[in-house]
């Protein structure tokens, strides 16, 4: 089985915020009484940052197709350069055909037509899903987040002095953000698409009160500071 885990992630703006804010401090470029801004402004940058971008949900299914080319491809001997391929994949995962000839052409092998002599080849996608984890969030202020597992299931006979058969069941794990699923899945192929669970109600109005309270708190030791 093929497992693939990604995870990438990069703080910009709360490292940048706290170096330039320091330096002020330390310059004397800030009056004392700013102090419980600078404290806010930490913050509520604490949780900032840039994840790059996702692949999309097909583009992934691609990445295990190729994979399971390459699986069946290693049984053939290099001396062959060309086989009888046949494809069994349905309405629902007929788009992988023309990706599956381009992988065999790009390893040297070309499609016979059928007759005795010819390597044959059966290939079959049983099954290809999405499934989606529990929602979970990156710090205090942070996005949300979702694991991602997408799975390819199925199997091939290769035929050359005898027949070999194989099944193969290949996996990608990652996490993405919560509000790119739309722009992973595929609207034009359903098998992109997985059961994706709600987003916690509260989560729209807990940023907001939070935000405020901690402007208003800053606000305040400001003006208290100022007065002594």
């Amino acid at each position: 089985m093929l497992k693939i885990s990604l995870s990438s992630s990069a703080s910009v703006s709360s490292r940048s915020i706290k170096n330039f804010l320091n330096l002020m401090l330390n310059l004397n470029f800030v009056p004392y009484t700013f102090i419980p801004l600078y404290l806010a402004s930490i913050f509520l940058f604490s949780t900032s940052g840039i994840l790059a971008q996702s692949k999309t949900n097909l583009d992934i299914f691609y990445i295990l197709v190729d994979s399971s080319v390459n699986d069946f491809l290693s049984q053939i001997p290099e001396t062959e350069d060309s086989v009888e391929l046949e494809l069994n994949l349905g309405e629902s995962y007929s788009i992988f055909e023309n990706k599956i000839i381009a992988d065999l052409y790009s390893s040297g092998k070309f499609l016979a037509e059928k007759n005795k002599n010819a390597k044959q080849i059966n290939y079959i996608i049983d099954d290809a899903k999405v499934e989606y984890g529990e929602i979970f969030r990156d710090g205090f202020f942070g996005d949300y987040f979702i694991s991602r597992k997408i799975s390819l299931r199925g199997n091939y006979l290769v035929r050359i002095n005898s027949a070999s058969f194989k099944e193969f069941n290949y996996s990608f794990n990652d996490t993405i953000k919560y509000d790119e699923i739309n722009e992973v899945e595929s609207g034009s192929f359903p098998f992109t698409k997985g059961d994706v669970p709600s987003e916690p109600f509260f989560s729209g109005l807990f940023e907001p009160v939070v935000a405020i309270g901690t402007a208003a708190l800053a606000i305040i030791l400001f003006f208290t500071i100022r007065s002594k």
